[in-house]
């Protein structure tokens, strides 16, 4: 079902490659290195251009088939990483574990960490539940999807394989599915033209306001204008105080839709 999937939904390979080589900082020797779920292979031709010793396993024919240029293989990525006498200095998984019950999550965690050689590293990517767009929509399009898993569980399972975590975070390469720009949150006083004469630069101005100035209806309309000045300040001080409100929230329910854990083998 996956490459028809894909398909319909439009994930171009360029999209997919830019997203996932933005991993390839968090292997900065390059070695062997095995993606587990390699999909069309869009990270295994980034970081076989990067310098690393390949090989992808995905159990999606159809995928593989347009991965044909690259080694890979096909197959259940649990059996492989169990039955593999190999050793590698990288594994990733991106998009992989929130396809799987949690026991099988565990179990592929535990698995990559004994495949991995000391000082290698387990890179896990999967969709941001922590996204208000990703977890009430985004994620359940997909029949595929088990079950979503955050930071902390995916953590506690590395932890418990016997690595330690090195970064962990939001994917920035990542969509966030704004309904605005948050430039057009920010509240900015308008700049007159450069040269612009202003309203009391003219001489007639400058005489009507020096005889308005010693009358009571230029001091009445003095204390007007102050008014309607504070009132004016006041309501923009307010407006953008409601703008840094709605900023922020949409700061935190629309983070970046893909999350990461970098783990690596003592």
């Amino acid at each position: 079902m996956g490459a028809e999937w894909y398909a319909q939904r439009g994930f171009t390979a360029e999209t997919v490659r830019r997203a996932r080589a933005w991993y390839l900082q968090f292997t900065p020797q390059a070695g062997d290195l095995l993606d587990v779920g390699c999909g069309r292979g869009e990270f295994l031709e980034a970081a076989a251009q990067a310098g690393h010793k390949v090989l992808g396993i995905d159990h999606d024919p159809e995928m593989l088939e347009q991965a044909r240029d690259l080694p890979v293989r096909q197959g259940d990525i649990l059996d492989f990483l169990q039955s593999t006498p190999h050793r590698y200095d990288a594994i990733t998984a991106f998009h992989v574990i929130e396809h799987l019950a949690v026991r099988e999550a565990e179990a592929l965690i535990r698995l990559a960490a004994d495949r991995l050689r000391p000082g290698g590293r387990l890179i896990v990517a999967t969709p941001n539940p922590g996204s208000l767009p990703t977890i009430a929509h985004e994620f359940w399009r997909d029949p595929t999807h088990v079950r979503p898993y955050d930071l902390e569980l995916i953590e506690f399972f590395t932890n418990g394989a016997g690595l330690t975590t090195v970064a962990a975070g939001l994917n920035p390469e990542s969509a966030r599915g704004l309904p605005v720009d948050l430039d057009d949150l920010r509240l900015s006083p308008p700049t007159p033209e450069a040269g612009a004469p202003g309203p009391a630069d003219s001489p007639a101005s400058r005489w009507i306001a020096a005889r308005l100035a010693d009358s009571a209806y230029g001091q009445d309309l003095e204390r007007a204008i102050h008014e309607v000045s504070d009132g004016l300040t006041h309501t923009r001080d307010e407006l953008a105080r409601v703008a840094g409100v709605l900023r922020r929230f949409l700061e935190v329910a629309y983070e970046p839709s893909e999350l990461y854990v970098v783990a690596q083998r003592p």
